[in-house]
């Protein structure tokens, strides 16, 4: 039974993966396709705890390789205005850790994900951007209790890895532009196989890319389409959004013995528009964690910000939950980040990973129902005010 979960969540991220990328190049060639090529200068930070101590010895510096291909959107669409002209793309990634006897623990690292770059400051010219990439990766070597115990980093070849990073890019000629950034790689299963510490390497990175075809000019602002049912129209109203996630987490490293729990999530959030394109709001959770011996049930309060792009949102949470009864750590913060599916203006399915000290905690993967909340009435429907002293 738990093995069949772990084929199905791993197929359900697969499918949200090969929809990343049936995004990405959707389009035809002659729509601002861009390559790229960089190469980094990398440091693999692992935290150590009482448990995985023996993780200080892979913090090193490590090279890697990029290569991507990503079109660079004009305002055909709302969306495009709104975030200023994002650009959507693949990266394939490749990392040989480091040629000595350590790293070979960890192998190699190759990853293939799609990602958005969103433009922060500057012009077409010289500007500063902000991308998010999330995917598949593939490492070669992973943890064995007898011929690879030391590697408490990974416990299994296929992983999901996340990419952050800011990106400085200049234009030297029409066709080709100068790009350095400076961000994080993370490598984990999200527990779904233990060990799993993850894998961190903050980088530099610099190179060049290339305008398949001479770049499209942008379309003005003022000339945008009219907004339609998966945009903000300006009117102002707050949104409740309750959805239900199930995750799977694997204990049998810290337990022994082949042990696989499942964990259920019900969440609600409370969200004001705050623009266009995101919302901001505050909410409540309750998480049944079977792999808890103590504390099963943990009840969290977050603060939560939605980023929308067309029907795609990206949620960020950063909440505080009960953890266990002892005084000294009867509390934990976590992280969340989520990204959710619209197939309405109701109905939504999610994928979140959640983390707390730099560590996945566990992935999980749901559906939700989104109600919009109006607190006045259309302008249709309001009723001249007339006064009964000075009638009009």
């Amino acid at each position: 039974m738990e093995r069949e979960i772990q084929i199905k969540f791993w197929k359900w991220l697969f499918a949200l993966f090969m929809l990343g990328v049936q995004t990405s190049f959707a389009q035809p060639i002659h729509k601002n396709y861009e390559i790229e090529a960089r190469a980094h200068f990398g440091y693999l930070y692992f935290q150590n705890d009482q448990y995985h101590s023996a993780l200080g010895r892979y913090s090193m510096h490590a090279p890697a390789y990029e290569f991507s291909f990503h079109r660079n959107t004009y305002g055909q669409h709302r969306w495009e205005v709104v975030h200023n002209y994002p650009s959507i793309g693949l990266t394939f990634y490749y990392s040989p850790f480091r040629n000595n006897e350590v790293s070979k623990e960890l192998g190699k690292a190759f990853a293939l994900y799609p990602y958005i770059n969103f433009h922060v400051v500057g012009s077409e010219s010289s500007k500063l951007t902000f991308k998010l990439g999330v995917g598949l990766s593939y490492l070669t070597n992973k943890y064995h209790p007898t011929e690879n115990y030391h590697n408490f980093a990974i416990g299994s070849h296929l992983n999901a890895a996340i990419n952050l990073s800011f990106e400085y890019r200049q234009r030297i000629l029409e066709r080709l532009h100068w790009v350095t950034s400076a961000g994080l790689t993370h490598f984990s299963n999200g527990s779904t196989m233990t060990p799993n510490m993850g894998i961190n390497i903050f980088s530099v990175a610099t190179g060049f890319s290339w305008y398949v075809l001479p770049p499209k000019s942008l379309i003005d602002k003022k000339m945008r389409p009219v907004p339609y049912a998966f945009e903000f129209d300006g009117k102002r109203h707050f949104a409740t959004d309750i959805q239900y996630t199930i995750g799977y987490k694997d204990m049998s490293q810290q337990q022994g013995t082949h042990s696989f729990y499942l964990i259920h999530n019900l969440a609600g959030h409370f969200m004001v528009q705050l623009s266009e394109r995101d919302r901001l709001g505050i909410g409540i959770e309750y998480i049944r964690d079977n792999s808890e011996e103590r504390t099963k049930d943990k009840i969290g309060g977050l603060i939560a910000y939605e980023m929308m792009l067309d029907r795609v949102s990206f949620m960020f949470n950063l909440g505080i939950r009960n953890n266990n009864p002892l005084p000294a750590d009867a509390f934990l913060l976590y992280q969340k980040v989520g990204a959710r599916y619209y197939f309405n203006d109701n109905l939504f399915a999610t994928l979140s990973f959640t983390t707390y000290d730099i560590k996945a905690d566990f992935i999980s993967f749901g559906i939700g129902y989104h109600i919009k909340h109006k607190y006045y009435l259309p302008r249709h429907e309001k009723k001249p005010h007339r006064s009964p002293v000075f009638p009009r």
